[in-house]
C-alpha cells in the first residue's frame, strides 16, 4: 500500500463541487486525511501552486452578450 487513502467517487465528486463553490484545496484535503497534491491529482486540477487552484479564465465568456447590443 502506498499510504494515501482511498477516496470514493461520491466524495470525489463532492470534492470537486465544494472547489467550484470556492472552497480551499487544503481544507478539504485536511478533511479528506490526504495531501492537497494528491487531492488535486485524484480530481484532475492543473499542477500548479496550491495556493488557489481555481484559475481565472483568460477568455471572455460573455463577450457574445456584451457585443450583441453594439451590433
Amino acid at each position: 500500500m502506498s499510504g494515501t487513502p482511498y477516496i470514493d467517487g461520491a466524495t470525489l465528486d463532492e470534492a470537486a463541487e465544494a472547489i467550484r463553490q470556492g472552497k480551499k484545496l487544503e481544507a478539504l484535503a485536511g478533511i479528506l486525511k490526504c495531501s492537497p497534491e494528491h487531492l488535486a491529482r485524484l480530481l484532475n486540477l492543473p499542477a500548479k501552486s496550491s495556493a488557489n487552484m481555481v484559475a481565472e479564465p483568460s477568455v471572455d465568456l460573455w463577450a457574445v452578450e456584451k457585443l450583441e447590443g453594439q451590433l
